[in-house]
C-alpha cells in the first residue's frame, strides 16, 4: 500500500453519506455489545455475592464476552464481504436475542457466562458490519468523520448505560439489565427488517472466500495496518480494563453503591463524546491525523497524572476518575482516525479490515479485563499503574505508525 492510498482527499464523485435514520439504525445495532457490557458492569459485585464466586470468576462475565466477540469478528468481516452486510446484521440480532433471554434466566454463573458468549457471537456481526457499511460509503478522509458521527449516536445509549444498569440492579436485581436489553434488541431487529439496506455491491465484483482470504493476508502483512491494530487494541483495553475493576474498588474499599459508579463513569462518557464531536467537525486527512497524535499524547499525560495522584495517597475517586475525563476526550480524538486508517488500507474489503481491527480491540481488552480480576481492589494503585503503562504503549504505537506511514515527515 502506498501513502497516497492512506490519505486521499475528498473526491467529488463520492456518494452522499447515510441519512440520519440509517445512521441511527446501524449505530443502535453496533451499540448492543457495549451497552450490554456497560449496563451490567455495575452489577458485577452483586453477581459475585449472589453466586458466591470470586472477583476473577465474575470478571469472566466480561472477559469471556470479549474473547468470543474477538473470535467472531474476523469471521464476520469476510462473511459480510462475501454475502452482504444486511444478512449478517439480521442473524447477529437474532443470536444476540437468544443469548439475552438465556442470560435473563441463568440459574448459575456458568450458564450466565455461556449466555454472554452467545450474545457476543451476535454482537461480532453487528459491530463489524456497522464499520464496514460506512467503509462501503466512504473511501477517503470522511470515513474517520463518519465513524466519529456513528460513535456520537452510540454514545446516547452507552453514556447512560452504567448509571441505568446501577439503578436497575439496586431497584430490582442483576436480572433487570438483561430484560431491558432483550426489549431493545427485539425493537432493533424489527426496525432492521423494515429499513436496513444492503450497502455492499455484490454484483460489482466476484468476492469468493479465497479472494477474501488473500485480501486478509495482504492486509495483515502491511506494517502500517499492524500499527493501527496495536494502537486501537491498547486504547480500548485501557478503557475497558479500568471500568471493569473500578466498581469493585468503589464497593469493597469505599462502600459506594452501584449508582455511584454510574455517575463517575459519566465523566468518561462525556469526555469521549466531546472528543468524537470535535473530530466530526474536522475536514481533511491532515487535520484528523494531527488531532489524533495530540490525543495520544494527552491520553498518556492524563493516565500518568492519575497514577501519580494515587501513588501520593490521593485515593478519593475524584483523583483517579477526574484525570480520566481528559483521557477519554483524548481517546475520542484518536480512535476514529486509527480505525478509519485501518479500514482504508483494504480498499474493496472494508469487512476484512474492520474485522481484524475489531478482533485486536476485543482480544487485547479481554486479556486486560481478566488480568484486572487478579489485582487488589483495596487500592486504586494497581489499576492506575495498568492505565499509565498502556497509555505509554499506545503513544509508542502512534509514533511508530507515524514513521511507517510518513517516513519523510518522521525524518
Amino acid at each position: 500500500m502506498t501513502t497516497s492510498q492512506l490519505s486521499p482527499e475528498a473526491a467529488p464523485t463520492e456518494p452522499a453519506g447515510p441519512g440520519a435514520a440509517l445512521l441511527l439504525l446501524i449505530a443502535a445495532a453496533s451499540a448492543l455489545g457495549p451497552i450490554s457490557t456497560l449496563m451490567m458492569i455495575p452489577a458485577l459485585p452483586e453477581i459475585r455475592d449472589v453466586f458466591g464466586s470470586t472477583n476473577a470468576a465474575s470478571q469472566a462475565i466480561v472477559s469471556v464476552f470479549l474473547i468470543t466477540f474477538a473470535a467472531g469478528i474476523p469471521l464476520a468481516g469476510p462473511l459480510s464481504d462475501r454475502y452482504g452486510r444486511r444478512p449478517l446484521v439480521m442473524w447477529g440480532l437474532v443470536i444476540f436475542i437468544v443469548g439475552t433471554i438465556l442470560a435473563t434466566f441463568a440459574p448459575t454463573l456458568e450458564i450466565l457466562i455461556i449466555a454472554r458468549a452467545i450474545q457476543a457471537i451476535g454482537c461480532a456481526a453487528n459491530t463489524t458490519v456497522a464499520r464496514a457499511m460506512l467503509g462501503d460509503i466512504y473511501t477517503d478522509w470522511r470515513l474517520a468523520r463518519a465513524l466519529a458521527n456513528l460513535t456520537l449516536v452510540m454514545m446516547i445509549g452507552t453514556s447512560v448505560s452504567p448509571y441505568l444498569g446501577g439503578v436497575l440492579t439496586e431497584s430490582f436485581s442483576w436480572h433487570a439489565p438483561f430484560v431491558l436489553m432483550w426489549i431493545l434488541s427485539v425493537a432493533i431487529l424489527l426496525a432492521a427488517l423494515r429499513s436496513l439496506p444492503e450497502t455492499r455491491n455484490l454484483q460489482g465484483r466476484s468476492s469468493n472466500m479465497a479472494e477474501v482470504g488473500r485480501a486478509s493476508m495482504q492486509v495483515m502483512r502491511n506494517p502500517g495496518f499492524l500499527g493501527c491494530v496495536i494502537d486501537a487494541g491498547v486504547i480500548y483495553a485501557l478503557y475497558l480494563g479500568f471500568i471493569s475493576i473500578a466498581p469493585y474498588i468503589l464497593s469493597d474499599t469505599l462502600g459506594m453503591p452501584a449508582t455511584d459508579f454510574g455517575v463517575y463513569i459519566l465523566l468518561l462518557s462525556t469526555g469521549y463524546f466531546f472528543g468524537n464531536l470535535y473530530v466530526s467537525r474536522l475536514r481533511g486527512h491532515t487535520a484528523l491525523e494531527r488531532v489524533a497524535r495530540f490525543g495520544t499524547w494527552l491520553q498518556a499525560a492524563s493516565a500518568c497524572i492519575a497514577f501519580g495522584f494515587v501513588v501520593l495517597g490521593f485515593t478519593h475517586p475524584l483523583f483517579w476518575f477526574g484525570p480520566m475525563l481528559p483521557l477519554a476526550f483524548a481517546q475520542g480524538l484518536t480512535l476514529p482516525h486509527v480505525t478509519a486508517m485501518a479500514v482504508r488500507m483494504a480498499p474493496g474489503f472494508a469487512g476484512v479490515a474492520s474485522g481484524m481491527i475489531g478482533f485486536s480491540q476485543q482480544a487485547i481488552a479481554a486479556l486486560a479485563v481478566q488480568a484486572m480480576g487478579f489485582v487488589a481492589t483495596d487500592t486504586p494503585v494497581p489499576v492506575m499503574a495498568f492505565c499509565a503503562t498502556l497509555s505509554l504503549i499506545s503513544l509508542a504505537a502512534m509514533l511508530l505508525l507515524t514513521r511507517l506511514v510518513h517516513p519523510q515527515e518522521a525524518a
